[in-house]
């Protein structure tokens, strides 16, 4: 019986065991020579097998020679070399490695074994891809790139309760495009699109990238600028104002004259919240409408104060 089961396994060989394994594999000596490998393997060099052994690592691979440096030093202090990846050409591999001891536990060898998980790689990166288009389309409003609504009161609400923190000033513009109704009417509701699309590219240009832009209606923007005080908010409405008024879009040949209406209101003691002192520049905002429009409007005092006087 033993002897038929000697007979059996006679043929089993190291070759023929690193052949069957399902990922490639090699054992690796303390010199960093392949000892024995698969062909699995071997493919990542585009080398036979029987060209492979005996042969350095760091021949094909700097980065993987180094590695295995690294890996002895590990097993001789007695620690784990932790499972990693490593790009092997146009490869990204899982890398898994074991020391191979002698009788006295001295690591004479390592076997690696690697797994191709490139497609893996690549779904992964997709996928991050496509949840970062759905975050971006959830936070966004999907025709001008700026912040939606909800999201721009949010952050704004965040970013305030940071200003309070750190006593540091901050202010909001409320921008209003003038004659909008008409521009979709007389022109289709494509030249609006176009005409939103263009302001907000101006404003996104013009603005600092801490500042904050939502498109909070139809035609309706706000910005918040942190750490802005009035004249440095004033200063920046004046700009954006002049800046939208030299657009001049063009659509079907018709070029579009464009202004905007705009609401500044500063940092004050009652400004709790972004709803506080979004309503004080949007009324700032309404006082610039009634003065004829295309203009930059304040207040002398919060608009409830204003409207209980009148």
């Amino acid at each position: 019986m033993k002897k038929e089961f000697e007979l059996q396994h006679e043929y089993i060989t190291i070759e023929s065991i690193f052949e069957s394994m399902p990922v490639a594999m090699a054992l690796i000596d303390r010199e960093g020579r392949h000892v024995a490998l698969n062909q699995a393997l071997a493919s990542f060099s585009g080398l036979s097998v029987r060209e492979l052994v005996g042969l350095k690592v760091e021949e094909l691979s700097k980065e993987s020679g180094e590695n295995i440096k690294r890996d002895f030093i590990c097993f001789d202090a007695g620690e784990e070399v932790p499972d990693h990846e490593v790009q092997i050409g146009d490869r990204i591999c899982y890398v898994s490695v074991k020391p191979v001891r002698d009788k006295s536990g001295f690591a004479i060898g390592e076997m690696v074994a690697l797994t191709d998980i490139t497609r893996n790689k690549e779904v992964e990166r997709q996928l991050a891809e496509a949840n970062k288009r759905l975050q971006f389309l959830a936070n966004h409003d999907s025709l001008t790139g700026v912040l939606n609504a909800r999201t721009y009161y949010e952050v704004c609400d965040q970013m305030m309760c940071i200003a309070h923190r750190d006593n540091v000033p901050f202010s909001v513009l409320f921008l209003d495009l003038d004659h909008f109704k008409s521009i979709n009417d007389t022109y289709g509701h494509d030249a609006g699109d176009l005409v939103l699309k263009t302001v907000s590219a101006c404003m996104l240009e013009n603005c600092r990238k801490c500042d904050v832009v939502g498109r909070v209606g139809g035609e309706e923007f706000s910005i918040y600028l942190p750490e802005t005080d009035h004249n440095g908010a004033l200063i920046l409405a004046e700009k954006l104002r002049a800046k939208i008024e030299e657009l001049m879009p063009s659509i079907d040949g018709t070029t579009i004259t464009i202004t905007a209406s705009i609401g500044v209101s500063s940092s004050s003691k009652h400004h709790k919240s972004i709803a506080d002192i979004q309503r004080d520049a949007d009324h700032a905002m309404y006082h610039a409408k009634r003065e004829g429009r295309n203009r930059v409007s304040w207040l002398n005092m919060p608009c409830y104060v204003e409207l209980a006087m009148s």
